[in-house]
């Protein structure tokens, strides 16, 4: 017969918390619903739920918990695998929206890209060669591209274009 686990102490919780972002960076609502994941597999405490809160304020104030910096570089890993931005805000519930705002507005800068191409275009267009839907018919690569999160517009906009000049 199985041990029943020990009870949860506020080490566990700190040990647990920083193994999950040694793993990858995690926003808070991530991190608070590992950690009651955790809190559920132990005889429970009623101050478990207040230790994952002080441990969660803690650590944002010591800027291992950092929502905006995690929301930026998600938003920029979305665009460079060719994420729509529904999909990437879908990837970014539990950050607040304001969070999310200024981390597509900073990853979107019409500023940092010079050919003026707008950055759900540009994503849009590396998913359009990455899937070589180029080579599909067109009703079915506007139909991958909307259930992807795409608009229309920018569907038809991407393949419509000619293929880049160094891919083979």
């Amino acid at each position: 017969m199985k041990d029943a686990p020990p009870p949860l102490t506020p080490a566990a919780l700190e040990r647990s918390a920083l193994w999950h972002l040694g793993r990858r960076a995690l926003t808070t609502a991530e991190l608070r619903t590992a950690l009651l994941r955790k809190a559920k597999r132990h005889p429970p405490t009623p101050e478990s739920t207040a230790w994952i809160e002080a441990l969660l304020a803690r650590f944002a104030s010591s800027r291992l918990l950092d929502d905006a910096s995690t929301a930026r570089g998600r938003v920029e890993s979305g665009r460079a695998r060719g994420w729509s931005r529904r999909r990437i805000e879908q990837r970014l519930r539990g950050v607040d929206a304001e969070t999310r705002a200024d981390a597509f507005a900073h990853a979107d800068d019409p500023a940092a890209r010079a050919d003026g191409v707008t950055a759900e275009l540009a994503a849009a267009r590396v998913f359009v060669a990455k899937k070589s839907l180029r080579a599909k018919p067109p009703d079915k690569a506007l139909a991958t591209l909307a259930r992807q999160g795409f608009a229309y517009a920018v569907a038809k906009a991407a393949l419509a274009e000619p293929p880049p000049e160094d891919s083979p």
